[in-house]
């Protein structure tokens, strides 16, 4: 991105620092280098080693693992879950959907420009397509121990909860890695 062009950096380091904190692999610091990397002061690799947790991957690090080694019984695990669940799904699918445009937004201005604007577009790509892989790996999941979590007798079997939050846990991580794989293009795409 071409030096002096402040308003395309800023809304491209806004949405870097999003999907990064929305995949749990990037924190603050992202946001530092995206602006600093604009000017080509600092190197782009770095970031992406960075380790901080954030929403996707901290989910699936500390809160299901938590739920399934309290030694509760599924009525409480599931609750535990849906507690978990209706937290992330206040924010995080406008999170997704809001940032992808953003991206295409500041493609698009890249483009009017003459700048590089593939890597924006395609972070807008990887960033939405949380929503698509939630709705086809997912919601299956969330429907059932959501209705689970309602219910005031058992209706699925200890073993059967387990599994199911593992499941979840699991796709979870992989659904995190998506967003990270559009960080990386966005970061890319702010040092050409």
């Amino acid at each position: 991105m071409a030096p002096g062009s402040t308003s395309l950096t800023v809304a491209a380091a806004t949405s870097i620092l999003a999907s990064g904190w929305a995949a749990g692999k990037v924190c603050l610091s992202t946001y530092m280098v995206a602006l600093f990397s604009a000017t080509h002061v600092c190197p782009v690799v770095k970031t992406i080693a960075n380790k901080s947790l954030g929403m996707g991957t901290g989910l699936s690090a500390f809160g299901i693992p938590t739920i399934l080694n309290g030694g509760t019984p599924s009525e409480v695990m599931v609750r535990q879950w849906r507690f978990q669940f209706v937290r992330g799904r206040a924010f995080m699918p406008a999170l997704g959907a809001l940032n992808a445009i953003n991206y295409w937004n500041v493609a698009y201005r890249c483009w009017l420009r003459g700048l590089e604007w593939r890597g924006f577009a395609a972070a807008g790509v990887s960033t939405f397509f949380m929503i698509p892989f939630t709705l086809a790996f997912i919601a299956g999941i969330n429907n059932k121990l959501f209705e689970a979590s309602t219910r005031r007798e058992k209706t699925l079997s200890d073993d059967s909860v387990r599994s199911l939050i593992k499941k979840w846990g699991d796709l979870n991580i992989v659904r995190a890695v998506v967003p990270v794989l559009g960080t990386g293009l966005a970061l890319w795409n702010l040092c050409l």
